[in-house]
């Protein structure tokens, strides 16, 4: 311990240590003399410290004032010791302990940046072989559903149907379940559920179920090459119909099922077929799988 004591008393390591906080003091004292000399100008023109701010332009000049801070600190620790060491060789062993020992410390309380930048780093490059999802595709990541936008090492950004951008801590993935709507693909898989009465009559339920069936394929974001499906299940209270179709861009999904339960609800309305109560709950239900034409067959129990 004196050993050490003795090497940071050196003077080339007091210096390294002046330079590295000299840097940080300088910079911050030159953004406080900026700071204070915009808002001189502004109070000699008549303006407050809130008007004609562009909030935008104020978020980019702290974004940069944290990089050019954080780049600052970093240069000095690690390039101010070679110059040093250069001007003088016998200060070597002293200012690699005082290296060490400010690396420690950085590392030491950035723990959870550092702990954050490891993870990220490791799902990202799993991900690259094994890719979950990728930019572009429509994903479902702790229960928020979006676009991913970006994907890099610290976050993963979503962009919702309301244009929310939502940023997902990237290490934080590792135990969750991802789901990507369309893997890759332009289009995906849309399910839409329909609900009627459970008194209506075969003729009744038949008529709902083709009406769906032309709403889907009249739709303008029907991808017509995928298969088309609609699933029927009963309960005393409700007959839900369940259709799977695809739609050709996935992101149009919401236009996809507004068009086909529009058409849906348009026909039920003309055609008087009453719907389902606000209030059931489908409890064991009896499922039948319908093709194309029609026709109907029994599902097993682990099919439903």
């Amino acid at each position: 311990m004196e050993y050490i004591i003795t090497k940071l008393s050196n003077p080339n390591v007091l210096i390294y240590l002046g330079i590295v906080i000299g840097t940080q003091v300088i910079y911050g004292l030159w953004r406080y003399l900026k700071r204070r000399s915009i808002r001189k100008r502004r109070k000699d023109r008549g303006l407050t410290d809130r008007i004609l701010i562009n909030n935008a332009e104020k978020l980019a000049s702290r974004r940069l004032d944290a990089l050019v801070q954080s780049g600052l600190l970093l240069a000095s620790i690690l390039i101010v010791p070679f110059i040093l060491v250069g001007i003088n060789k016998d200060s070597r062993s002293a200012l690699t302990i005082a290296f060490v020992v400010l690396l420690g410390l950085i590392f030491f309380n950035a723990t959870n940046v550092v702990q954050g930048f490891l993870g990220g780093l490791a799902f990202k490059t799993i991900a690259a072989f094994k890719q979950p999802f990728q930019i572009g595709d429509r994903v479902t990541l702790k229960g928020i559903s979006g676009k991913v936008i970006s994907f890099d090492t610290f976050f993963v950004v979503l962009k919702t149907l309301n244009d929310d951008q939502i940023s997902i801590p990237t290490h934080t993935l590792w135990n969750e379940v991802l789901t990507s709507a369309n893997g890759g693909d332009r289009s995906s898989l849309c399910v839409m559920n329909f609900y009627l009465a459970s008194f209506i009559s075969a003729s009744q339920r038949q008529a709902a179920e083709d009406a769906i069936w032309n709403a889907i394929q009249s739709s303008v974001y029907y991808e017509p090459s995928k298969p088309m499906q609609i699933y029927v299940a009963q309960t005393p209270e409700a007959i839900q119909l369940t259709a799977k179709a695809y739609v050709a861009s996935t992101y149009n999904e919401p236009l996809f099922t507004s068009d086909v339960t529009e058409a849906f609800l348009n026909f039920v309305s003309q055609k008087e077929i009453p719907l389902a109560p606000s209030s059931w709950k489908i409890d064991n239900p009896r499922s039948f799988f319908s093709d194309r034409n029609g026709t109907g067959r029994k599902k097993t129990e682990t099919e439903v």
